[in-house]
């Protein structure tokens, strides 16, 4: 193409989905906390290792703190595999049929502050039009949903080994509190492969030596 594009590619998908955001202000005071933990220090540098392992030369002028997602992302990319798991049990559809979109960072010059996730069934028929996913989005009906991925979401069969699980030098895998057993999703509902994800950030769980003030406190309460 000579010149500046005045299109770009597209397809159409039909389907179906729920937007839910948190509060901005919470959140935001939430992350602060979170930015001076030390499970956050042991994420940053295993970022750093991951980095530094699997770029090129060519990315050395390359920050990777610039490539990391702020603790908000991992807390509402960790909440929407919960959710996922959880929705699959009532919507009709299978966990692998269900996918995310995660709207997470704070404020900048271009852009304001974000901290919402979309999970949502997209074909290019109309199989995903279902409505069995949106009807979940009835507030008493997705009040059980909410409290019972957030519970499912406190207990892993590999407990302690996950809840405990923070990167140490040299290891570099970018996920904490976090596996097959509890959070993570199929490849195609995943947008990150499975990264960034640790229940600790989501929940305060117990009996976890890198302890944070999860966003939703304590899984006793729920």
């Amino acid at each position: 193409w000579n010149g500046q594009p005045s299109w770009v590619p597209a397809t159409e998908d039909r389907g179906e989905g729920i937007f839910l955001q948190l509060d901005l202000e919470r959140v935001a005071e939430w992350e602060e906390e979170i930015l001076g933990s030390q499970l956050w220090e042991a994420h940053r540098e295993a970022h750093r290792r991951n980095f530094a392992n699997r770029f090129s030369q060519t990315s050395a002028d390359v920050d990777p703190d610039t490539r990391l997602p702020p603790p908000r992302y991992w807390l509402l990319h960790t909440l929407s595999h919960s959710l996922i798991r959880e929705m699959a049990i009532y919507c009709g559809y299978g966990a692998a049929s269900l996918t995310e979109r995660i709207y997470g960072w704070s404020k900048s010059e271009i852009r304001e502050a974000a901290a919402g996730l979309l999970i949502c069934t997209t074909s290019s028929d109309s199989d995903g039009t279902l409505g069995g996913l949106v009807a979940l989005s009835e507030p008493s009906r997705f009040e059980v949903i909410m409290s019972g991925a957030l519970r499912n979401a406190a207990r892993c069969s590999s407990d302690p080994v996950c809840a405990m699980r923070t990167p140490q030098d040299p290891e570099d895998f970018l996920h904490g509190a976090a596996c097959h057993c509890c959070a993570f999703a199929s490849e195609t509902s995943c947008e990150r492969a499975n990264r960034f994800l640790d229940r600790r950030f989501l929940l305060t769980l117990p009996r976890s030596e890198s302890s944070v003030a999860g966003y939703c406190g304590s899984p006793d309460v729920l």
